[in-house]
């Protein structure tokens, strides 16, 4: 959203950027530069949260449709008590009202974004999704959820091309995120509802009625899947490569120490220091395995002993990650699958090891990997030093993935037109002509059994069957009338 909002006014428009306050040791990372009206909401009356307090579990517990749900119950105790806080503070309301905003544009992750604009009188509303979609608002969007063949979000599916086995857990995958999103959204309109009034629009109806829909996906890069026309992708809108810097003197030490160099990070949410030390050793002994390499590993604590005597090693806190990526001397990339590291190796042009930890990164990872981009490896893969390894070598030595990411970043850089254009010039149309209510797709209003044309094949079904039925009583009836006598002849 921060990126949405320096677009926009970079594109001379006076944008509000506004954030309740969820994590407080992230309040200080709102990511917005040039947009300067920003207003922040804390909670006072909201449980001290920071999700560092969970993020060792992600190295120990797989995200499928069994186990899912349990890391989505803090978030739904923060969103509620946020949209509470939010919708309490008649200060904020009166300040936001009096900025008579033409548009509003909000994630639909959460549906209080929706529900303060519908409080404001904004009818002119855009939902922009920080990931490809989220499941719940593609089943109220009206939008098809093929998931024999298409990854649902939080999905741990190798891809479009699924065993049985996985059709299976990608089909409860979704259904058991659109469960939990639903039960979440649910709450905050109740708690909206008691402040504001019981006739106050459910986010069903909040969601059909937004203009359009941003989304974080590249089409070229993505699972192709059938959308509305409402829906517009803006995928690597963050990935601004004019405003990568050179590296410093520093970085130069560093990467002209050896042939080859491979930069590792796992993002800000899993820390490598937090991985099961075996991991760690059997990374190292990789490394080991690879003396022309130099590896810069960002890791988050200066605790490195374990790392002694491995020559080839550069523990850093803290890296220029765009500027890495976009040298010529940084051979290869290590990340974690999140959309932002997915996309800037991408555009950057590097063959990387993926190694997905939780939520949307799995679909991610192999987004690449159908791409000849990268390489994908379960997390419990790094325990497997030959898996690891063989990982290693061949995104280290196999020029295919060096070609084909450069051919892969020549063509998402020379797009028609950039994910920064599209965003401005659909907001502005929005703006200027919308609403646009026409565009909500009518199977919403329709009952499921017509929407799914169930109606249709059961009438189908009885036409096709009612002559074999009329066919079969009247030849039973001919047989009934017609006596066939066997007279033995006397001799």
């Amino acid at each position: 959203m921060a990126r949405l909002a320096d677009t926009l006014t970079e594109a001379n428009h006076s944008v509000t950027f506004f954030m309740p306050i969820f994590d407080e040791t992230r309040k200080d990372q709102l990511g917005v530069k040039l947009t300067k009206d920003v207003i922040i909401l804390n909670d006072p009356h909201q449980e001290t949260f920071t999700i560092d307090n969970i993020t060792e579990t992600f190295w120990h517990i797989n995200v499928n449709s069994n186990t899912g749900h349990h890391l989505f119950e803090p978030l739904r105790k923060q969103t509620v008590s946020a949209c509470r806080n939010i919708f309490q503070s008649k200060e904020l309301i009166e300040k936001l009202a009096a900025k008579k905003f033409d548009v509003a544009i909000a994630e639909p992750v959460m549906s209080c974004g929706l529900a303060l604009f519908r409080h404001l009188g904004i009818e002119k509303v855009v939902m922009s999704s920080s990931c490809p979609n989220y499941d719940n608002v593609l089943d109220a969007m009206g939008e098809p959820a093929e998931t024999s063949y298409w990854p649902s979000i939080f999905s741990e599916a190798s891809g479009d091309q699924m065993s049985f086995s996985e059709r299976i857990e990608n089909y409860d995958m979704y259904h058991v995120m659109v469960k939990i999103y639903n039960a979440m959204q649910d709450d905050e309109i109740k708690m909206v509802r008691s402040i504001i009034g019981e006739d106050f629009p459910g986010w069903r109806q909040l969601i059909a009625d937004a203009s359009l829909h941003f989304t974080n996906s590249i089409p070229y890069l993505d699972f192709p899947r059938a959308s509305i026309q409402k829906t517009v992708d803006i995928g690597g809108i963050t990935v601004d490569i004019e405003a990568i810097k050179p590296l410093s003197s520093k970085w130069d030490d560093i990467l002209n120490k050896r042939p080859k160099n491979m930069f590792l990070s796992f993002g800000s949410l899993a820390k490598s220091c937090e991985m099961p030390m075996e991991f760690k050793k059997n990374l190292l002994e990789v490394f080991r395995s690879e003396p022309d390499v130099t590896f810069i590993w960002k890791y988050e604590s200066e605790d490195v002993e374990f790392g002694k005597g491995v020559e080839n090693v550069e523990f850093v806190k803290w890296a220029p990650q765009t500027s890495l990526l976009n040298d010529d001397r940084v051979n290869a990339f290590l990340g974690h699958g999140g959309l932002g590291s997915t996309y800037e190796t991408t555009f950057l042009g590097k063959p990387s090891i993926m190694v997905p930890i939780f939520f949307d990164q799995t679909r991610n990872s192999h987004m690449l990997r159908r791409l000849e981009t990268s390489i994908t490896l379960h997390k419990r893969d790094i325990g497997d030093f030959k898996k690891l390894k063989s990982a290693f070598h061949e995104i280290l030595h196999n020029k295919k993935y060096a070609v084909n990411a450069a051919k892969v970043a020549q063509v998402v850089r020379d797009q028609p037109l950039t994910p920064k254009q599209i965003l401005v010039k659909y907001v502005e149309f929005v703006g200027k002509y919308g609403p646009f209510h026409h565009m909500t797709p009518y199977g919403l209003k329709m009952p499921w059994y017509q929407r799914y044309s169930y109606d249709v094949y059961v009438f189908k079904f009885f036409m096709y069957l009612f002559p074999i039925l009329i066919g079969s009583v009247v030849v039973k009836y001919i047989f009934g009338i017609l006596t066939i006598r066997i007279v033995k002849r006397k001799e």
